[in-house]
C-alpha cells in the first residue's frame, strides 16, 4: 500500500479535499472487475432497488411497538371487557338448544340500536313470512338488528338457538307459541340453505305464530334471493352509533357531542378506532371514550385498548378453524392463508398474495392433513366474497418497472394495524400453525421479486419478537454466513431480517452485538451481512457508531497484502453502498463529512471507500431521499415533488444550496482522480441524459457544473463528455442542451461574464 496514493490516484499531489458538509443553523463497479468500482453489482438494477424500496417502506410499520407493544406480553393472551356488547357473535354451541334472552338484554339494545339501510323490507319479510334470513358479515350488528325486529313483534318474547346443525334439524316441538327466535349459523350451515329448506321450516315457525331470524355470513342476498326470504343487513352509520352509545354511557347529550368532537380532531383517537372498525369495535370504542371522558382512563391507555379490538379479529379468525374437518377445514386454511399472505405482503396485486397465499395454504394442508392437493371452492378464491371476509380493500397504486410506475390494484387491510396483530397472534399462540409459516417465509428468501423476499424478511423480523435466539440460529446464520454471489440475496434477506428485528427494543442491543462480533472475528459472508444491515434504518439509529463500524468493514485490505480475494472486492461495493443508503435515508451532512475524510485519508483503503460510495451515491434518484426514514424524533423529509427521477445529489442541492460545496467537491475529487474518465462516462452522463428530458432539471445541473469546474484539466475532461455525447450513434444529445452544457463548463465564458 501507498501511504500518499500519488501514483495509486494519479495525481502530483495529495488528492484534493472536499469540503465538509455545513453544519444546519440554529432553528433552521461491478466488483467482479479488476477495477474494483468500475461498475456495481447493484447501481444498474433499477428496477430491483425501486421495488426494493417500495417494499422496505411498507414493512417498516410491521413492529410491535408503541400501542402495539402488548402483542410481545406472555402474560396478555385475552382481554374481556364487559359482559353486554350484542354488537358481537358468540353463540357457540353444538346442538339445538335454546335459552330465553334476558330483559336486561334487551332494554340495552332498546336503548343503543341504530336502525340500518333495509330496516323497512327486513321488518317486511319477517311480518309477512314469519322467517329472514339476516346475511351480513360477523360483527357488523346483525345480532343486535335481529333482536331489534323481533323485539317488536315478538313484544320482548325472544329465545335463541345455538346452532351446530342445519336448520333441516328443527322440528315443531323446538318452537313454543307467539315467540320470536333468534339463530346465528356457521358459514358452511348458511352456504348450505336451499329455499325448499326454508320453506319447511317457515311452516313450522308460522304454526305456532312464531318469527325466526337465522343470521348467516353469505353475501349473495339481492332481491329475490333464497325465495325472498334473505335481506342484507349493512352496518348502522358509525358516528350514529358511537353517539347513541356515548349518551347512554354518559346519560349526558352534552358531554356525549364534546366527545365525538374530541375524537375528530384527535389523530391518536382517530388511530385507535381505525378506518373501518365494525360496529362491535365502534361500541367497545365509545366505552372507553366515555372512561376518557370521566377521567378514569388516559388517552394510551385508550390506544391500547383499541389496539386490543384488532386482536380480538385475529381471535375470531383462528378460530373458525376449531371443529371443522375434510373439505370444510380445507377451505378455512385456505382463506386463513390467504389472510396470512396478506399481512406479509400488504399493499401488493391481488393475483401474488393469492398466489403466495395458495402456496401456504398447500403446505398447511399437507403437514395438517396429509393430502397433497388443496380443494378450492369459487366461495374461497372469490374476490368479491374474499376482500370483505378479509376486512380488506383494493386501492390504486402503482407497481414500479425500473423508474416508471404502472398503475394497478394494491390489496391491503383497511386497518393498517392489522398486518402486524394478525402475524403476532399467529406466532404467539398457534406455534405449529407459525413454525409452518416461518419455513414458507425462509423459503422466499430465494424469490426473485424484491416485493416478495424483502417483505418475508420483515415478517421473519417481526417474529424475532418472539424467539430471536431460536430464530437466529436456525435462519438468519444459516442464511448470513452463506458465500458466493449467488448467495447475495440470502446474506441480504438476513440483513433485513435483523435489521426488521431491532425495531424490538428488547432486542436491539442484541443486533449490535452481533454485529459488532461478526465485523471483529466474522467471516467475510458474515461481515458483508453486517455491513447490509448498517446501511438500514438499524444504522440511523446510531449514526456515527454505524460510520465507524462500516469505516472497518469497508478496509478489508487493511487485514490482506492485496484485494485479490472477490468477496474483499464485494464487502468494499455493499458497504460503500449502505454508506450513500445512510445519506439517502436522511444522514446527509454525516455522511458527507466523514466522505470528505475518508476521500483525503494517506490511507488507500479508505479513499476506495469513499471512491465507492460516491459511486452508489451519484448513482441514486430523487425517489431514493429519505424515502423510508420515519424515525422517532427525526423530521420526515417529504418526497421531492416531481423530481423522482432527478438524481438524489442534485436534488439535495436544490432544497439546500448549501450542500451545493461539498457536494461539488466529493464529485470534483471523483473526477481528479485516475478513474475520472469513468465517472464522467458512466455516471455523470446520465445525468445529462436525465436533464435532456427535463428542463428544470437542466437548469439545475448547469448551476452546478460550475463547481466541478476549477481549472483547465476539469474543463477538458466534462467538455470532452458533451462532446461524446453530441456524436453518440444511438441518441446524438441534442444541440441546444449540448450548448447550454459548454457554456456551463466553459471557464472563458464565466471570466467574460464577471468581467
Amino acid at each position: 500500500m501507498t501511504a500518499d496514493g500519488a501514483s495509486q490516484d494519479g495525481a502530483t499531489s495529495r488528492p484534493e479535499t472536499p469540503a465538509p458538509a455545513p453544519e444546519p443553523q440554529k432553528d433552521q463497479g461491478d466488483p467482479r472487475k479488476k477495477e474494483a468500482g468500475e461498475g456495481s453489482s447493484e447501481p444498474t438494477q433499477e428496477q430491483d432497488r425501486r421495488e426494493f424500496r417500495d417494499a422496505y417502506n411498507r414493512g417498516r410499520n410491521l413492529t410491535a411497538d408503541g400501542p402495539m407493544n402488548f402483542i410481545t406480553d406472555s402474560t396478555v393472551d385475552d382481554m374481556h371487557i364487559g359482559d353486554r356488547n350484542y354488537y358481537s357473535s358468540s353463540f357457540g354451541g353444538r346442538a339445538f338448544s335454546s335459552g330465553s334472552v334476558r330483559e336486561d338484554a334487551l332494554d340495552w339494545v332498546r336503548a343503543r340500536y341504530v336502525e340500518v339501510e333495509e330496516n323497512d323490507r327486513m321488518r317486511e319479510v319477517l311480518t309477512e313470512r314469519h322467517l329472514l334470513v339476516l346475511c351480513g358479515s360477523p360483527g357488523t350488528g346483525r345480532l343486535t338488528t335481529a333482536l331489534r325486529l323481533l323485539d317488536e313483534l315478538a313484544a320482548g318474547r325472544i329465545s335463541r338457538f345455538d346452532s351446530g346443525r342445519t336448520v333441516d334439524s328443527l322440528t315443531e316441538d323446538d318452537f313454543e307459541g307467539e315467540r320470536g327466535y333468534v339463530a346465528e349459523l356457521a358459514h358452511d350451515k348458511g352456504i348450505a340453505l336451499t329455499e325448499a329448506g326454508l320453506d319447511r321450516v317457515r311452516d313450522l315457525v308460522d304454526k305456532r305464530a312464531g318469527f325466526l331470524v337465522l343470521i348467516s355470513d353469505r353475501d349473495d342476498a339481492r332481491s329475490g334471493s333464497l325465495g325472498g326470504y334473505a335481506v342484507a343487513c349493512p352496518p348502522p352509520d358509525r358516528e350514529a352509533l358511537m353517539r347513541r352509545h356515548l349518551i347512554e354511557e354518559l346519560q349526558d347529550e352534552a358531554a356525549a357531542n364534546s366527545m365525538m368532537d374530541r375524537l375528530a380532531g384527535d389523530p391518536r383517537l382517530r388511530n385507535a378506532l381505525g378506518p373501518a372498525p365494525r360496529p362491535a369495535e365502534s361500541v367497545r370504542m365509545a366505552r372507553y371514550l366515555a372512561e376518557l371522558a370521566r377521567g378514569e382512563t388516559d388517552v394510551e391507555a385508550v390506544e391500547t385498548k383499541a389496539a386490543h379490538l384488532v386482536d380480538d379479529q385475529a381471535k375470531e379468525w383462528f378460530d373458525e378453524l376449531a371443529g371443522l374437518t375434510s373439505d370444510a377445514l380445507d377451505e378455512a386454511m385456505g382463506l386463513l392463508a390467504f389472510r396470512i399472505s396478506l399481512a406479509v405482503f400488504n399493499q401488493s396485486p391481488y393475483h401474488l398474495v393469492t398466489k403466495l397465499g395458495n402456496d401456504l395454504a398447500e403446505r398447511f394442508i399437507q403437514d395438517f392433513s396429509g393430502r397433497k392437493a388443496v380443494r378450492k371452492s369459487l366461495y374461497s378464491n372469490d374476490r368479491k366474497s374474499r376482500l370483505p371476509a378479509c376486512r380488506a380493500e383494493i386501492v390504486d397504486g402503482d407497481v414500479y418497472f425500473g423508474l416508471v410506475g404502472i398503475p394497478n390494484g394494491l390489496t391491503k387491510y383497511t386497518d393498517d394495524r392489522m398486518p402486524v396483530v394478525l402475524l403476532s397472534y399467529l406466532w404467539r399462540v398457534h406455534t405449529d400453525l407459525g413454525a409452518v409459516v416461518v419455513d414458507w417465509l425462509e423459503k422466499l428468501s430465494e424469490h426473485p421479486q424484491s416485493m416478495v423476499w424483502v417483505g418475508a424478511a420483515q415478517a421473519i423480523g417481526l417474529h424475532c419478537s418472539f424467539d430471536f435466539p431460536s430464530t437466529f440460529s436456525s435462519v438468519i446464520h444459516p442464511l448470513a454466513s452463506q458465500e458466493g454471489k449467488d448467495a447475495e440475496q440470502k446474506r441480504k434477506f438476513a440483513a433485513v431480517v435483523l435489521d426488521q428485528a431491532a425495531r424490538d427494543r428488547r432486542i436491539t442491543e442484541g443486533v449490535y452485538e452481533r454485529l459488532e462480533a461478526w465485523r471483529r472475528h466474522g467471516v467475510q459472508s458474515q461481515r458483508w451481512t453486517a455491513a447490509a444491515a448498517l446501511g438500514y434504518d438499524l444504522g440511523l439509529r446510531r449514526i456515527e457508531s454505524a460510520l465507524e463500524e462500516l469505516r472497518v468493514l469497508g478496509t478489508p485490505s487493511e487485514q490482506r497484502p492485496v484485494l485479490d480475494d472477490w468477496m474483499d472486492r464485494t464487502l468494499v461495493d455493499v458497504t460503500g453502498k449502505s454508506v450513500a443508503n445512510l445519506l439517502a435515508f436522511g444522514e446527509i451532512r454525516a455522511v458527507l463529512n466523514r466522505l470528505a475524510l475518508w476521500s483525503t485519508s494517506d490511507r488507500q483503503s479508505l479513499r476506495e471507500l469513499a471512491w465507492s460510495s460516491m459511486i452508489h451515491l451519484i448513482h441514486l434518484f430523487g425517489y431514493e431521499l429519505d424515502h423510508v426514514t420515519r424515525l422517532p424524533g427525526r423530521a420526515e423529509r417529504p418526497r421531492p415533488k416531481g423530481r423522482d427521477r432527478w438524481p438524489l445529489l442534485l436534488v439535495l442541492v436544490e432544497e439546500d444550496p448549501e450542500l451545493a460545496v461539498p457536494i461539488a467537491a466529493l464529485l470534483r475529487w471523483g473526477l481528479r482522480r485516475r478513474r475520472g474518465d469513468f465517472v464522467a462516462k458512466e455516471f455523470l452522463g446520465p445525468w445529462i441524459r436525465v436533464a435532456e428530458k427535463d428542463d428544470e432539471c437542466l437548469h439545475a445541473l448547469t448551476r452546478l457544473i460550475p463547481l466541478l469546474v476549477c481549472d483547465r484539466n476539469d474543463e477538458g475532461r466534462l467538455l470532452h463528455l458533451v462532446r461524446r455525447l453530441r456524436s453518440d450513434w444511438c441518441d446524438p444529445l441534442d444541440n441546444h442542451l449540448a450548448d447550454a452544457l459548454d457554456h456551463a463548463i466553459s471557464l472563458d465564458h464565466r471570466r467574460k461574464e464577471a468581467s
